[in-house]
């Protein structure tokens, strides 16, 4: 009798899943969190997601950030927040981001920064094909920066 429940016992453990949480679209998971090197550019074009270059943009190696992931980034002063990637880089390469920037003078000062880097969501990887609208808001933002950048007084 006893070998039978025993049995009966390792049958059941063998035959039910192993967990029995909820599936895991409910199931909040931690960030990931990582150090990269941060480096700026400031060509307009289109990227490799399909959308035009704007600020909140950066390039980053598709292997190890893919197209259309969401990143927070600290550690880089005024530029540290919040960045979609939208474009990768000849010389971005492992764990290097390129922030967008839309003046040259930007990005040439602020040059090669250690920064922390939180992965909000990884991206589906999936380029979209080129929306005029998107580009002329881009472009408008990126001339609005530009103006902005070029009116501050120098310090």
């Amino acid at each position: 009798m006893l070998r039978i429940v025993f049995a009966a016992l390792i049958a059941f453990a063998l035959l039910t899943p192993a967990s029995a949480s909820p599936p895991s679209s409910g199931v909040r998971r931690r960030p990931t969190i990582r150090y990269f090197i941060a480096t700026a550019y400031s060509v307009e074009g289109t990227g490799a997601s399909g959308k035009w270059s704007h600020p909140g943009t950066v390039a980053a190696d598709r292997k190890v950030l893919p197209l259309n992931s969401r990143i927070r980034v600290y550690g880089a002063g005024r530029y540290s927040g919040d960045y979609s990637v939208e474009d990768t880089g000849g010389k971005v390469d492992g764990h290097h981001i390129d922030v967008y920037m839309p003046s040259h003078a930007e990005a040439k000062k602020f040059g090669r920064q250690r920064v922390k880097v939180v992965v909000l969501k990884y991206g589906d990887d999936e380029a979209t094909p080129p929306d005029p609208q998107q580009k002329a808001e881009a472009k408008a933002v990126n001339r609005n920066e530009r103006a902005k950048a070029n009116t501050a007084p120098a310090k």
